[in-house]
């Protein structure tokens, strides 16, 4: 028991007393042992994350595992994979990414990047508001994506996996202007001034989280056109701050040598 009085009152205590002085200490004891979080990952225990073989929404969550030196299995499926994951029920949402630890499967990319985040160290708790900000304004210029990636008003059906409201050419042509010219510049003009509120080089200051790391996949996809089809360069003309953001990732020795090797 860590009290030093009651060590000194069992010292100086017949055995029957001291048995019920330790009741309340084993039982605190007891307590705290059932309020302490279970780690998500058994000592032997090696996350899988399944993906397409692409950067896509999986990119930023291979970063922060490996610049966090998070050990991980990297699979990467086509479409047939997905749609073998769809109909076994293992991908509990019917999509990729998909994370399997310690035997459970786990969907949506937004909640496996924050886990990876935390295994890797990039998602600190006193860095949550700002950084949850910038990783939602980014998830929101992805939703705006859809129409563009896949071609379609509705993206896939959640059981099928077939796109759902087919666009016209005429509509596709204006979906891709308007997010060249309408919404898309606005929206990294929002992030442009956030970053240089917080002082940089980071969303965060001089800390990179996993909210870099998202900004860093998309913003260079669309520098150099493997992003999203149809997305110009010129989106981030207005942004320079953003730009040397994604110079700044890309130099990291760890994303660097991620990099290199895929």
């Amino acid at each position: 028991c860590d009290c030093p009085m009651l060590a000194t009152a069992l010292l100086c205590s017949p055995w029957a007393v001291r048995a019920r002085l330790l009741v309340p200490c084993v039982q605190k004891h007891t307590m705290a042992t059932k309020k302490r979080p279970a780690s998500s990952m058994s000592s032997t225990g090696r996350p899988k994350l399944t993906y397409l073989n692409i950067r896509g929404l999986a990119e930023p969550i291979r970063l922060a595992l490996f610049v966090g030196g998070v050990d991980f299995e990297d699979c990467r499926v086509d479409y047939e994979g997905v749609a073998q994951l769809r109909k076994s029920g293992a991908s509990p949402y019917g999509q990729v990414p998909l994370l399997e630890v310690n035997g459970q499967c786990f969907g949506q990319s937004q909640a496996i990047l924050r886990w990876a985040g935390r295994q890797a160290g990039l998602y600190p708790d006193d860095l949550q508001l700002s950084c949850d900000g910038v990783e939602e304004a980014i998830a929101d210029v992805k939703k705006l994506l859809l129409p563009q990636w896949y071609g379609v008003v509705l993206g896939r059906h959640p059981v099928t996996g077939e796109p759902l409201v087919p666009l016209s050419a005429e509509q596709k042509a204006e979906v891709a202007r308007a997010l060249n010219e309408d919404v898309l510049p606005p929206r990294f003009a929002q992030l442009e001034r956030v970053l240089q509120k917080s002082g940089g080089p980071y969303f965060c200051g001089n800390q990179m989280t996993i909210c870099d790391l998202s900004f860093y996949v998309c913003a260079s996809g669309f520098l150099d056109g493997s992003y999203c089809e149809g997305i110009l360069p010129g989106v981030l003309d207005a942004c320079p701050k953003l730009k040397a953001l994604v110079e700044h990732v890309a130099k990291h020795p760890k994303v660097k040598e991620w990099n290199d090797k895929h």
